[in-house]
């Protein structure tokens, strides 16, 4: 079997390290889709952007907000362990016209989030799929049994507390129930290292401009996508130690893989009450972290998930076509390579080959967005443009795109 020892890389890491940069492009929108809810049947409307909603202007109101109400009438996902088919992704790259002989890589950012937090959660165990295909390797997402830790209290509760935030924080009805099942999500090109990716991430919320950035050509530029969070505001040093030194890696990594500009975050107490909303740049997440006592190599991250990408990537590409399972074992702190049964390889040629008709597979085809995402070179300090999560309160309880 295969095996990346992510001891050995970061032991060498330790001592080169710095010496080899890694960088993440500014990502540059392709396409996006809206999935319509589960009473609509969840069809997939590539290009439609109707699913995108807006934050509310005064993030204050928020304040004193109750999560609870509705609890009894939360529309949940059918199956939160079903996971997204990568064919989703490429019927987006065909609508907004990619030339994928030109991609490395295509895959949800959940996959990537799993995978470049690594060095930081040594503990968690993660895997994923792929199959090579001509010069690009696809990956799948695999849903893994989350433990859950004692005393976390009611997973599904808090995941409530999520999606009822984001409700309240784009202005949805209080009184409407809390529907988890639809989705807004972009089709981004971007590079990590050596690395073209096609990436997929759900948004949760855009922000209107200020005045001053409404008008062209200042509006070309602003991107104003927005990632929603809840937390539970702590209350003694060793909270405050946790918060900062296991969230606040998560939250810059998600956000900054997708280009989201701004973070909005709704910390609660232990009853779902709103006590506060911050609103912080995704770039300076790093900086505070580590004013705080908890700082973490961000750069690092980029590093790990270069080096790891191209070792998937030569494993993968000498049985071209067959399917392949990647997974980190904490224990060993290794990551092992086994090839499986799968049909993914016939799941994306029927993908490139073009999107199946209205209605077949819930595929069908939307009126289009204008937003562009300029390209670029970026390093750890300068992230635009786009993405989604949710945080799940204590613990990450639900996998995202």
């Amino acid at each position: 079997m295969a095996q990346f020892s992510v001891d050995e890389w970061l032991r060498a890491d330790a001592q080169h390290g710095a010496s080899t940069p890694v960088t993440l492009s500014l990502p540059h929108y392709v396409s996006c889709w809206t999935r319509s809810g589960a009473d609509a049947g969840n069809e997939y409307f590539y290009g439609e952007s109707s699913g995108l909603r807006s934050l509310v202007p005064d993030l204050t109101s928020l304040e004193g907000a109750d999560l609870n109400p509705g609890f009894d009438t939360f529309v949940k996902k059918a199956d939160p362990d079903d996971a997204v088919h990568v064919d989703v992704i490429l019927y987006g790259a065909v609508f907004g016209g990619v030339a994928m002989d030109r991609v490395s890589v295509v895959t949800f950012r959940n996959n990537l989030n799993k995978i470049l937090m690594t060095p930081q959660n040594l503990n968690d165990a993660w895997a994923v799929e792929a199959v090579c295909l001509g010069p690009t390797l696809y990956l799948n997402i695999v849903k893994t049994p989350q433990v859950q830790r004692p005393g976390a209290g009611d997973n599904e509760l808090y995941t409530y507390y999520g999606y009822k935030f984001e409700a309240l924080a784009t202005g949805a009805d209080p009184s409407a129930p809390v529907d988890s099942t639809g989705e807004f999500a972009v089709v981004l090109q971007t590079r990590l290292g050596r690395h073209r990716l096609l990436v997929a991430a759900e948004t949760d919320a855009w922000e209107a401009p200020p005045p001053h950035l409404s008008q062209p050509p200042e509006a070309d530029a602003y991107q104003g996508y927005v990632e929603l969070k809840t937390f539970v505001v702590p209350t003694g040093e060793r909270a405050q130690e946790r918060m900062y030194r296991d969230k606040y890696p998560r939250w810059w990594l998600q956000s900054y893989l997708a280009g989201v500009p701004t973070l909005v975050l709704g910390g609660r107490d232990r009853h779902g009450h709103i006590l506060e909303v911050q609103k912080l740049p995704v770039t300076r997440l790093p900086e505070i972290a580590a004013q705080n006592g908890c700082p973490f190599d961000a750069r690092r991250l980029l590093r790990f998930g270069d080096a790891v990408l191209a070792w998937m990537e030569e494993v993968a590409r000498g049985r071209p076509g067959e399917q392949w399972r990647f997974a980190y074992e904490p224990g060993r702190k290794a990551i092992g390579a086994t090839v499986v049964e799968g049909d993914m390889a016939v799941r994306v040629e029927a993908a490139l080959a073009g999107p199946p008709a209205h209605g077949e597979e819930g595929v069908g085809v939307g009126e289009g967005v204008g937003e562009g995402v300029g390209e670029g070179e970026e390093g750890v300090d300068g992230a635009v443009g786009e993405g989604h999560g949710h945080d799940g309160d204590d613990e990450e309880v639900e996998e995202e795109l």
